[in-house]
């Protein structure tokens, strides 16, 4: 949806996966009907509290919809309401915003509001790379949604580049360990106090689930998956106190600025 309109499957080319051009499809016919004239936020799809955060974390009080530009073409905005009324196109969106909206409209039909909990035609969840363009708050918030999937009983595969979401899968990890309170959980995920009670069985069904964690490593002309599910800081293997490289690579930030500081000269005041 580059230019703020989805392509029906017959005229994507078939160098396009399957998988993505019915998605496209999907897409083209939620936009063509009335109820493409407000895509979010809708009070019959996603929780209440996940509406409000993802509100807070990603449009920020704008109304995403399809509308009739000057042209007389149907185009995603984002209309933000107030006494100088403001429609933003879809290309002057931000890049979180622009990746989100897809992402957001396929939990629409994973994430039903009433029963039953799943589509019973989908066992398998598989996301690429959900913290694209989006600010760490938000990638967050994408998490929270994740453990939702998992409470209704989906498998959930994530590829990802983000320390943030090794870093929420390794403090699942410690907590349930540690038998830790859902509370706990809701405090990990920034959830309000005002929607923890709505959240509970998501956040408590969360302590329950495992967890696997692999890195892809380029070497010697191959892709190899090395299991680094233990996420522990201590270990000996370096790929897995690193976190698959991700954790080491971000600390090296840290060491460089602290290894600058005890090398500063001292200044006598």
């Amino acid at each position: 949806i580059s230019d703020g309109w989805a392509t029906p499957f017959q005229k994507l080319t078939s160098e396009t996966p399957v998988v993505a051009r019915l998605f496209s499809q999907n897409l083209f016919e939620r936009f063509n009907t009335r109820e493409g004239s407000k895509l979010f936020p809708l009070d019959r799809l996603l929780k209440k509290a996940y509406r409000e955060l993802v509100n807070d974390a990603v449009f920020h009080g704008g109304a995403v919809g399809v509308e009739q530009n000057e042209q007389l073409a149907r185009r995603l905005r984002l209309r933000f309401p107030g006494k100088q009324e403001t429609s933003l196109p879809f290309m002057t969106w931000t890049a979180g915003q622009r990746e989100f909206t897809p992402l957001l409209l396929g939990l629409y039909h994973l994430l039903p509001p009433r029963k039953p909990k799943t589509d019973e035609n989908v066992e398998w969840v598989v996301i690429e790379e959900p913290e694209m363009g989006l600010h760490p708050q938000a990638v967050t918030v994408v998490m929270l949604l994740v453990l939702d999937l998992l409470w209704r009983g989906y498998r959930v595969v994530l590829s990802t580049h983000s320390p943030i979401v090794v870093t929420a899968v390794w403090a699942l990890q410690r907590l349930a360990e540690y038998r830790a309170s859902y509370q706990l959980v809701c405090d990990a995920f920034s959830v309000p106090t005002r929607h923890r009670t709505s959240l509970r069985p998501v956040a408590e069904a969360a302590l329950t689930k495992q967890f696997a964690t692999y890195v892809l490593q380029y070497r010697g002309g191959y892709t190899t998956a090395v299991d680094i599910s233990k996420l522990d800081p201590d270990d000996d293997d370096d790929v897995v106190s690193g976190w698959g490289g991700l954790a080491g690579f971000s600390s090296r930030f840290g060491e460089a600025v602290r290894t600058a500081a005890n090398q500063a000269p001292v200044e006598n005041t």
